[in-house]
């Protein structure tokens, strides 16, 4: 079954095949660039750009963001991005912290009609799947809620092995799917995929 379909098995936006979004994880202010990793909640952070399916299946992450960073940069600038401007006739729906583009749908910012409205209803209800995995995400790994005291170098390492732990222990994936973490001689970007989106 194609993404499409299983997304409308579940949701009810056509072309959808998914959710992004962005969370905070808490870390001690590093060495260098402090103020770069201040997110706008005035704590230190690493911003995780994290898409997801309607099983809350976790199809992309991108831990390389200091906290300041703003979701919308980080998008433009992701390999999903990339991945999701060759696809036609597909989309992934995100907050108003992007901007809309053809293969992001994001709400509106002013609501002056009705239909106005009912789009932004339906796609908060659908963007709901994302904020579960967050939630899913916190309660059984609170290093990413409360903070993560690590050398700073291995917080991405954590927050990707916690994220496939969390598919792991929920078996949201069958073992088919192919895995691959990119860039692990970097110290700085880490990406884990469930790639391609089909």
């Amino acid at each position: 079954m194609q993404a499409k379909e299983k997304w409308l098995t579940r949701f009810h936006f056509p072309t959808a095949i998914g959710v992004t979004d962005c969370m905070h994880v808490r870390i001690e202010k590093p060495a260098q660039f402090r103020d770069e990793y201040i997110n706008r909640k005035g704590f230190s952070s690493i911003t995780v750009q994290t898409t997801c399916d309607q099983n809350c299946v976790i199809t992309s992450i991108d831990a390389s963001w200091p906290g300041s960073v703003h979701d919308s940069r980080i998008w433009k600038n992701s390999a999903v991005c990339e991945v999701m401007n060759r696809t036609r006739n597909t989309i992934l729906l995100g907050d108003s912290g992007y901007g809309i583009m053809s293969c992001l749908m994001t709400p509106y910012p002013n609501l002056l009609e009705e239909y106005q409205i009912a789009f932004n209803r339906l796609l908060k209800s659908e963007r709901v799947v994302i904020e579960h995995t967050f939630r899913q995400l916190k309660r059984r790994f609170p290093i990413q809620n409360y903070g993560c005291r690590l050398k700073f170098t291995s917080i991405p390492k954590v927050i990707i092995v916690s994220l496939y732990l969390l598919l792991y222990l929920s078996k949201a994936f069958p073992c088919k799917e192919k895995v691959e973490i990119i860039n692990t001689n970097c110290s700085k970007t880490f990406y884990f995929y469930l790639l391609p989106f089909t």
